[in-house]
């Protein structure tokens, strides 16, 4: 196994169950040092104890603006840097968009996109003191494009590949902005689906394609590739084209 990350400083922020656990499984077996984060206390002891002493816990509420903005000087504080700080923390419900239930919709909102903003403006500036980084901002594959009963989190994770799309362009190169697109991953989030999910993973394969990604030179980490090429082409059709196709993804009632 590599040890591409011996002794690096990572922040992963959605660590307490399913790719976050699984990527702080892997990236402590590859050397790093971790700065695990998530709202579930428990979940988190439980983690840190399966990985050693050298990682610690940060209780971490990412739609708390100035709760985001302690943690990550405490973070520094405790390890003095940040080597790459993964933003995998999410909220989803599935519902239709005539159905919303406005008070969820405010709450996946408020985690999967304004915490994402709450978490760079924490973190940039101490990137920028460092000269050097990584942001990786995690999307899906369900926000490529629109489709059927994928609201509001679709909407979410297309404003997150937006937003990633952004920082590339914009940040110093000493900055590296990575994009986390996976397909489903089996995981409490899609356990909640009752619909068939084409070519599921698991947590653990998904953090092998997610730390192999991340030292890489490209922008986009996207897996597994037999169906998130497949919906990359879709994303370059024509709308007419595209969306008289994404018609027949509806799902029965």
């Amino acid at each position: 196994m590599t040890n591409s990350y011996q002794n690096e400083v990572i922040w992963i922020i959605g660590a307490s169950s399913g790719i976050g656990a699984a990527l702080a499984r892997e990236l402590s077996a590859r050397g790093a040092r971790l700065a695990l984060s998530a709202r579930r206390k428990g979940a988190l002891e439980t983690l840190k104890q399966s990985l050693g002493a050298e990682h610690k816990i940060f209780m971490l509420d990412v739609t708390d603006s100035e709760l985001v903005a302690r943690t990550a000087q405490a973070i520094r504080a405790a390890f003095g840097r940040m080597d790459r700080i993964i933003f995998l923390a999410a909220a989803y419900t599935p519902m239709k968009i005539d159905k919303l239930d406005l008070a969820m919709t405010r709450q996946i909102i408020d985690v999967n996109l304004l915490g994402a903003f709450h978490v760079l403006d924490a973190v940039l500036p101490i990137l920028k003191e460092q000269q050097k980084g990584q942001i990786a901002l995690c999307g899906s594959v369900a926000g490529y494009t629109g489709l059927p009963d994928g609201q509001p989190y679709s909407a979410t994770k297309a404003g997150i590949i937006n937003l990633a799309e952004s920082l590339r362009s914009e940040l110093p190169k000493v900055i590296d902005v990575k994009l986390i697109s996976p397909g489903f991953v089996r995981s409490e989030l899609t356990d909640k689906n009752d619909f068939k999910m084409p070519a599921i993973i698991s947590a653990e394969r998904a953090a092998t394609h997610i730390a192999d990604g991340l030292l890489g030179n490209g922008f986009e980490v996207h897996f597994p590739r037999r169906f998130t090429l497949w919906l990359k082409l879709l994303r370059i059709l024509p709308y007419w084209l595209a969306l008289r196709i994404t018609k027949t993804f509806k799902h029965q009632e």
